[in-house]
């Protein structure tokens, strides 16, 4: 029985993992555990652990999110989270530990991964982000990692250039692409009477999903007002997910429910269901906001996305995506621009996603399952 321990610490990362359980869950002989912590075990974000529960996957919660809007607060829940982790690994003693992403989550695993000798197999390393605190931690997991599974050939190149060795990397696509495509479709009826919203069929509506940037967290607030602003202006109905848990997270969640409270046509939520969310971005006229989504998944659903201020700036992306500043009038004209502009609607219609083709899952789970554990494995080499 191979044992495989998972970690994950927030919504969006578990929607990229989820795929992947169900395909590790489907081999013989394979005993799959996920430790949940961060977000979410957290009222404020949905307590999302109860959708892990849900889809039926044997978790262990870890609790190490502290009540913080300051850049300490994440750093302080790094430290607790590695004791926590230390303990957890030690008595389940798996064969891998999986991880993804950039998040405290996959460097506090892969330090545990490290240090314990146990393989470590983490998805979506050499991204690029500039601007943000998750690019350094991204590429710290890569050099403390054991196999690497890229979304993208590009991101599979710049691993090379860390010093891997090409045996460990692979390019998969990404695992996210798998849900979506697996997703039943929903008629917004059903939609809104779970969502309590009143959205027509075929009425252009936004989805907006932003985050703090740990370089600006200073400026969360402010931001979001200033995206809210062109919003309310243009009066298009909108559908709100509640930030991450970085710093000035709180300050934005503050905005947001000011402008709930104040226009009818603006609906927030601490967090959707995936199969209601999938079927939000296959209706909608467009995402805004900075979410990665709108890069990784938006392209592989012919969505056009508006990204706000720095985040994702610099990451390879579609023809999908329009950049603009943290300015209210380039803010509104782009979105009229998504919504108004057929030529730019049927270059979105037609956008290729460099993110995959929708089955990640099964080429990670048999690379995963058919690398030896051993010596080759757990003690890395340099190439340079």
């Amino acid at each position: 029985m191979l044992k495989i321990l998972s970690v994950t610490g927030i919504r969006s990362e578990y929607f990229i993992l989820q795929p992947v359980f169900e395909e590790l869950r489907s081999r013989k002989n394979v005993q799959l555990k996920v430790v949940v912590t961060g977000t979410h075990l957290s009222p404020i974000h949905g307590n999302t652990y109860k959708l892990i529960k849900k889809d039926g996957f044997n978790i262990i919660e870890l609790e190490t999110l502290l009540s913080s809007d300051k850049l300490s607060g994440r750093c302080k829940s790094v430290g607790i989270q590695i004791m926590g982790l230390t303990d957890i690994v030690v008595r389940e003693n798996p064969d891998w530990l999986l991880v993804l992403g950039d998040r405290e989550e996959s460097i506090t695993t892969a330090i545990v991964g490290t240090y314990l000798n146990i393989p470590v197999a983490h998805l979506c390393g050499g991204d690029r982000v500039v601007g943000n605190i998750d690019d350094s931690v991204r590429h710290a997991v890569t050099k403390l990692s054991h196999l690497h599974f890229p979304t993208t050939k590009e991101n599979g190149e710049r691993i090379l250039k860390m010093g891997e060795e090409p045996w460990r990397v692979h390019v998969v696509g990404n695992p996210a692409l798998d849900s979506i495509r697996k997703q039943p479709n929903l008629d917004m009826n059903y939609i809104n009477e779970k969502l309590g919203t009143n959205i027509k069929e075929n009425e252009p509506f936004i989805v907006l999903i932003k985050h703090p940037l740990s370089s600006e967290f200073e400026k969360a607030g402010e931001q979001m007002e200033i995206t809210l602003q062109a919003v309310s202006e243009l009066g298009y109905k909108t559908i709100i997910t509640y930030p991450n848990s970085d710093a000035g997270g709180y300050e934005m969640i503050e905005v947001i429910k000011k402008y709930e409270e104040k226009y009818d046509f603006i609906k927030a939520f601490e967090t959707i269901p995936r199969d209601i969310f999938v079927n939000l971005l296959r209706k909608a006229a467009l995402m805004l906001g900075n979410s990665s989504a709108g890069l990784l998944e938006a392209p592989f659903l012919k969505l056009p996305v508006v990204n706000v201020g720095n985040r994702q700036k610099q990451r390879q992306h579609a023809e999908n995506i329009i950049f603009v500043p943290h300015n209210k009038e380039k803010i509104k004209e782009a979105i009229n621009k998504t919504i108004n502009d057929k030529d730019f609607i049927n270059i979105c219609k037609n956008c290729t996603n460099p993110y995959g083709d929708g089955y990640s899952s099964k080429r990670i789970v048999d690379i995963i399952l058919n690398t030896p554990i051993d010596s080759k494995l757990l003690n890395k080499q340099i190439v340079y």
